[in-house]
């Protein structure tokens, strides 16, 4: 096969790359010819398919030349690449809480990777009413030890500013989200949308609220300007896909270096999405216990390997000062991470439900009257959030106001 030019494959021109790969070929085993290539996209950017051989299967994603859902949204093909390098990253740090990386074609821009094709999307799983209270600890140590092993606290500035320099150049992806999450919500703007009237006031609160619009852009500011660790960029329920037992995160094209609560805050705002999108008390109360076990699991994991520092590549920023004046200090910057943590949970909430982009957790609520109630009260919750980000400095006060929706019925 010429690898010369960029083209959109179809079914033929994946089993011919594969057929060009011995080790992805063996892999599937069998031959050419009874190859299955089924095409399972999903998501807003790429084209995805799963090849299923003889003896095995992998996931392939090709970039577009644009948005997958409108082709009029123009896009460089470089977003594999930046999921590729993420891959090869997270992956020594991550372990088996990711997808394993298999190959990158840098003229095609196609990833290959693991397929998981015996997991669940979490989104789909919370929808359908499963409770898997091992995920939220899972992604807690995921995000604990890819954020601190892609920091200053682990690794030389020299290598850490090779890597800010490579995912600098994720630039396309990061407008989006700068966009999409941290600007559009907060004006008039093409993209964003909502079908039930009972948003619109709340919209317009939103944006008439100096305190909440000071609250936003002081999170654009720290999203674009602490580069604190590698993030994924794109830590929903749709990211991540799980069994009882096994919990994976995928799709990290849009990574970034950023500051670390943004990754938590993505995550935990998904979370509240789906404790508002279901009626379930029960539910709800699995989905408090969900947010609180990820922030303790995430704390207690970064901080023991902060306490390991000694073991650190030469190099490293070494503590200076010991016993209770660094704990101070430590605590001190975990503190700092929640409050981004709050604040980008909440703009997440706010994007998903007026923005460009919205979650399907809402979808299973058949009255138009309860959804858009729903829909009203989480947005409300963001609202409440982001107007009241300075005295939310724990993450009891986030679940305690959380929990006070539910009683006053949203």
């Amino acid at each position: 096969m010429n690898h010369t030019t960029y083209r959109t494959l179809d079914a033929a021109g994946i089993r011919d790359l594969i057929a060009g790969l011995p080790d992805i070929a063996a892999r599937l085993g069998g031959t050419v010819e009874h190859w299955q290539v089924r095409e399972v996209s999903d998501g807003n950017l790429n084209n995805v398919f799963i090849v299923t051989g003889h003896t095995g299967e992998v996931c392939l994603k090709q970039s577009l030349p644009h948005v997958r859902v409108d082709p009029a949204w123009k896009m460089p093909l470089d977003r594999t690449f930046f999921e590729a390098e993420w891959l090869r990253a997270v992956q020594p740090l991550a372990g088996a809480l990711t997808t394993e990386f298999l190959h990158f074609d840098p003229v095609l821009y196609v990833l290959i990777v693991e397929s998981l094709s015996g997991h669940t999307v979490l989104r789909s799983a919370l929808m359908q009413g499963v409770d898997w209270p091992g995920v939220a600890p899972r992604i807690a140590t995921f995000v604990a030890h890819t954020t601190f092993g892609t920091s200053l606290l682990a690794r030389p500035f020299e290598d850490v500013f090779t890597a800010r320099g490579i995912f600098c150049a994720n630039q396309a992806l990061t407008r989006i989200t700068l966009d999409l999450v941290l600007d559009h919500p907060y004006r008039d703007h093409p993209r964003n949308h909502w079908e039930e009237p009972e948003l619109t006031p709340i919209v317009l609160d939103i944006r008439s609220s100096a305190a909440t619009l000071m609250a936003v852009e002081n999170l654009r500011r720290r999203f674009l300007s602490q580069p604190q660790a590698l993030l994924h960029g794109d830590l929903h329920t749709g990211s991540i896909m799980s069994t009882p037992d096994d919990t994976r995160v995928i799709d990290g094209e849009f990574a970034l270096y950023g500051p670390i609560g943004f990754d938590c805050g993505m995550f935990i705002g998904n979370l509240v999405l789906h404790y508002f999108a279901t009626p379930d008390h029960a539910a709800r109360q699995a989905t408090l216990r969900d947010i609180a076990a990820f922030w303790a699991c995430f704390q207690e994991q970064f901080l023991i390997l902060w306490n390991m520092n000694e073991a650190a590549p030469a190099g490293t920023l070494r503590p200076l000062a010991y016993g209770p004046a660094a704990r101070v200090a430590q605590q001190a910057f975990i503190d700092e991470i929640l409050i981004d943590t709050i604040g980008f949970a909440a703009v997440e909430i706010i994007r998903r439900l007026i923005g460009y982009a919205h979650t399907a957790d809402f979808d299973a609520i058949a009255d138009p009257q309860q959804r858009g109630a729903c829909r009203a009260g989480a947005l409300a919750f963001a609202y409440h959030v982001l107007e009241h980000h300075a005295e939310m400095v724990t993450i009891g006060d986030f679940l305690f106001s959380l929990g006070e929706r539910e009683k006053t019925g949203l």
